[in-house]
């Protein structure tokens, strides 16, 4: 896999993920406002900013710019603590599975974006 397929399917993956939140969880508690939402108004808007963030540096890692690749690491670890909080505190079983799946989902985007083409040596 070259570093350029690589970074376009961590965008990729990041995209969908950040619009499943923005769709499932985001917008719908933004709407709702802070009186009536189902969590606290600070999770939902530190929520809907990392999945904005997210589709900021998916264009940025698409485009194979550095600062994109960055960012989306950021992101991605920002999640990864996310989803291990939602291992450690949830409840009922589908709660855990789909942490279980953001957290390889996290860990496959960063290891995406660190990927590097190996090099033949001439020797």
């Amino acid at each position: 896999m070259t570093r350029s397929t690589a970074l376009k399917t961590a965008a990729v993956l990041s995209v969908l993920v950040a619009l499943i939140g923005i769709g499932l969880y985001d917008l719908p508690n933004l709407v709702l406002g802070a009186r009536d939402s189902d969590g606290p108004f600070a999770l939902v808007l530190g929520s809907f900013t990392s999945d904005v963030l997210a589709l900021v540096a998916a264009y940025g890692a698409w485009r194979s710019q550095k600062w994109g690749a960055v960012l989306l690491i950021a992101v991605n670890a920002f999640w990864i603590i996310q989803a291990i909080s939602s291992l450690l505190f949830d409840a009922t079983v589908a709660e855990l599975t789909f942490a279980a799946v953001m957290l390889v989902h996290h860990v496959v985007v960063i290891t995406l974006c660190l990927w590097r083409e190996r090099v033949v040596s001439a020797a």
